[in-house]
């Protein structure tokens, strides 16, 4: 998996559990602090995440704290493969 398609992955599933425009996501946009999800919309945009790349993000545990686009599409590549 490409790095654009992990990044495709992470839009489609937030679209799917937000239902406000995404507007732009760069590298650095943090889904927190940022402001584009709050703590349930970031558990069910993660469950909508591994369901879509059909597998469990083992990196992401209750101490894991940088959810931006580019650390989060770096995970799933790597977690996932090529």
């Amino acid at each position: 998996m490409t790095r654009d398609q992990a990044k495709e992955f992470i839009r489609a599933s937030l679209a799917e559990v937000l239902s406000k425009n995404l507007g732009d996501l760069d590298d650095n946009t943090h889904l927190v602090t940022d402001g584009v999800v709050d703590s349930l919309d970031l558990m069910n945009f993660l469950l909508h995440l591994e369901t879509r790349i059909g597998t469990k993000l083992k990196s992401v545990d209750e101490s894991f704290t940088d959810f931006r686009v580019g650390t989060l599409a770096d995970l799933v590549v790597s977690e996932v493969g090529a």
